[in-house]
């Protein structure tokens, strides 16, 4: 009946996803007197920010503790329907749909006519079973919003770290996941686009390296290159290859071409993967490599232990 009652969003030949299901529920439970919205992973998801890797091996890394909630973040991600309720309370028998009170901070028009919380309101609600670091990536990419309108209005917000900290002030400051963010939005950075340019970049810092500048672009002859982690001043850069770089045949030939060129232009390149974070011996050499470059010798003491190697694959 959903699926007709809003026929028009989606195709009716194909079969509604999870948060395509999120958004008709979100639609069905809402009332004049009661707004419902989505929350969670699910609006960070909706919103394309990362909503959560788990990897025991980072943590262990950086020193941070395990996610309170960690456990059930595969579930909320792939089955659980999360939204929050303001104004009259709301109550639903309906399997897999989490319905709570709302922190009221705003609403924002999502994809498919959806009404989000707040990101920061959404990211608190997903903190306790998100990793830090994934939690600082979800920052990270908060910063880099450009078209996130808010409910009723027509220009889009601009996120900052002052307009972030001032959301986290409304919210309880005794909430440990209040807190979590508190200290997640530490080790932010600008302009960083992606959750494995965050993770390779406090993995850089937690080995005592410099400070990278992120996302720095380069005028060569042949157009500009926007390098993901660099420090200019050693024209040394670290590049992170995800999946999308071997989908993308076209692209992937094109950046391989870029690369040569800032080569000949003397710039030092190491292209890594996933398997070059997650697996310690790769790990290290490739710092030992940006150690050479940078003349820092980079602390391994917490890369020596293989034990925690394992990950799902990126």
């Amino acid at each position: 009946m959903h699926q007709l009652a809003y026929g028009h969003w989606f195709r009716a030949d194909a079969p509604v996803s999870h948060l395509q299901r999120t958004v008709l529920l979100q639609r069905h439970l809402g009332t004049p007197s009661s707004t419902v919205r989505i929350t969670g992973t699910t609006a960070l998801k909706l919103l394309k920010l990362p909503d959560g890797d788990h990897y025991p091996w980072a943590n262990r890394i950086f020193a941070h503790p395990e996610p309170l909630r960690g456990g059930e973040l595969r579930r909320h991600q792939k089955h659980l329907h999360q939204l929050s309720w303001n104004g009259g309370r709301r109550r639903t028998s309906l399997p897999d749909v989490k319905l709570t009170k709302s922190y009221s901070l705003g609403s924002y028009q999502g994809p498919w006519d959806s009404v989000i919380v707040h990101p920061v309101e959404a990211l608190v609600v997903a903190a306790p079973m998100m990793d830090r670091w994934s939690i600082t990536a979800a920052l990270d990419a908060m910063l880099c919003i450009d078209r996130l309108k808010p409910l009723g209005t027509s220009e889009p917000d601009v996120f900052t770290v002052e307009s972030i900290r001032e959301a986290l002030e409304l919210l309880p400051p005794a909430s440990r996941a209040v807190r979590e963010v508190h200290r997640a939005l530490a080790d932010i950075q600008f302009p960083t686009w992606s959750a494995m340019e965050t993770l390779t970049r406090m993995l850089v810092l937690a080995c005592g390296m410099p400070r990278p500048i992120m996302n720095f672009r380069v005028e060569t002859p042949r157009g500009h290159s926007i390098l993901d982690s660099a420090w200019p001043e050693h024209m040394t850069a670290v590049e992170f290859n995800g999946r999308d770089h071997s989908q993308d045949h076209a692209s992937y030939k094109d950046e391989m071409y870029r690369n040569e060129v800032l080569r000949g232009l003397g710039w030092k390149l190491r292209i890594v993967s996933f398997d070059d974070l997650r697996k310690m011996d790769r790990l290290a050499e490739w710092l030992t490599w940006l150690g050479g470059h940078l003349g820092v010798e980079p602390d391994l003491s917490r890369v020596t232990d293989t034990r925690l190697e394992h990950s799902e694959p990126w």
